[in-house]
C-alpha cells in the first residue's frame, strides 16, 4: 500500500512546483533545496506544497543543503542527487530521502559506502550486497544512533535500478 501511495503522490506532483526554498529559474534547471531541520522538522520547515499530500517527490534537483542537529549537514548537487522524497504525519515531516541517479553497481556501492561512513553507519551489509547478496540492502543504526537527542536516524540503502543500483540516504524521525 505504501508503494501505491508513493506512486500516486509522485504522479500528482508532476504538476506541483517543488517545495522548500526552491528556485527553478528561467533556464529550466532543477530546484535548490535549502532546509534547516536542526531544531524542528515540520511541514513549514520544508514549505510543504499541498496539504492534501502525505508524501512528495521533488525533482529535478540542482542543489541540496539540509542542516541537521549537532551541526551536521547534507549537501549535494544535481550531478549526485536525482530527487528528494518527503513523507509526513500530520504537520511533522517523518522522512527525508535523498536518491542518487541510477549508477553501475560498483558506483552505487561506492556512494553508499561513502554516505554510510559519513553518517556513522556500518558498511558490512553494503559489502555483502556488492559480493552478491540481496537485490536491495539497507544499513542503519538503532534509535540510539540518532543525530542529537530529538534528531533523525540516518539510513543508507542500495536498490535495483535500470542500469545497476541507486543509492539512497534517508533521515527518519521516529517520534
Amino acid at each position: 500500500m505504501r508503494s501505491l501511495t508513493t506512486a500516486l503522490c509522485c504522479a500528482m506532483l508532476a504538476a506541483v512546483p517543488g517545495c522548500g526554498d526552491d528556485d527553478t529559474g528561467s533556464d529550466g534547471g532543477g530546484m535548490t533545496i535549502d532546509w534547516n531541520l536542526s531544531a524542528s522538522h515540520t511541514i513549514e520547515d520544508v514549505n510543504w506544497p499541498r496539504d492534501d499530500l502525505s508524501a512528495v517527490v521533488l525533482d529535478p534537483v540542482d542543489r541540496v543543503s539540509i542542516r541537521l542537529p549537532e551541526g551536521r549537514r547534507f549537501a549535494g548537487d544535481g550531478e549526485l542527487v536525482h530527487d528528494v522524497s518527503l513523507e509526513r504525519r500530520g504537520r511533522t515531516v517523518q522522512t527525508v530521502q535523498i536518491d542518487s541517479y541510477p549508477k553501475p553497481d560498483d558506483d552505487a556501492y561506492r556512494l553508499a559506502v561513502r554516505w554510510a561512513e559519513e553518517w556513522g553507519l556500518p558498511t558490512e551489509p553494503l559489502t555483502a550486497w556488492r559480493d552478491g547478496g540481496d537485490s536491495t540492502v539497507q544499513t542503519s543504526v538503532t534509535e540510539s544512533g540518532r543525530i542529537g537527542p530529538k534528531g533523525p536516524v540516518p539510513t543508507v540503502q542500495i536498490r535495483p535500478a535500470e542500469d545497476g543500483g541507486r543509492a539512497s540516504l534517508q533521515f527518519y524521525w521516529p517520534d
